[in-house]
């Protein structure tokens, strides 16, 4: 299992610096690079992140046993209701994005990303730390 869970934490981890990286340096390099057109290629990769993060949150709260204390048992579900929302509220924003035409998103859905965006990072680095200290998967 740890063939597994190493080399999935680094990539977890990688994918959370370098969402990280962009949502608080874009207006440093916005003149050489297009922010949007990052934005447009890291959703692909956010979408294959919250989707391993959900599964993995989901597997770690199916293992949970009579023997797990409460906070154990809290501290789990939390995480896994948080990638449940992730989830929706990624999904549900990014398809907005794909189809929004060429005036884009309204700016009441472009502020949805900020939080996305945040707990993305959040959850997934969280996940990723788990996994390298090699907690139940996740």
């Amino acid at each position: 299992m740890d063939a597994i869970r190493k080399p999935l934490s680094v990539v977890l981890g990688l994918m959370a610096l370098v969402v990280l990286f962009h949502f608080v340096f874009n207006p440093f390099y916005e003149d050489a690079v297009d922010p949007i057109s990052v934005w447009h290629v890291l959703n692909w990769v956010m979408a294959v992140g919250v989707v391993i993060t959900l599964a993995l949150t989901y597997v770690r709260r199916g293992r949970l046993g009579d023997h797990d204390g409460t906070t154990m048992h809290i501290a789990v579900n939390f995480a896994f209701y948080v990638a449940v929302v992730l989830a929706i509220l990624f999904f549900w924003n990014w398809f907005d994005d794909l189809t929004a035409g060429e005036d884009g998103q309204s700016p009441t859905r472009g502020y949805y990303w900020v939080v996305i965006n945040t707990t993305f990072v959040v959850l997934l680095g969280t996940v990723s730390a788990r996994l390298w200290k090699g907690g139940e998967s996740a």
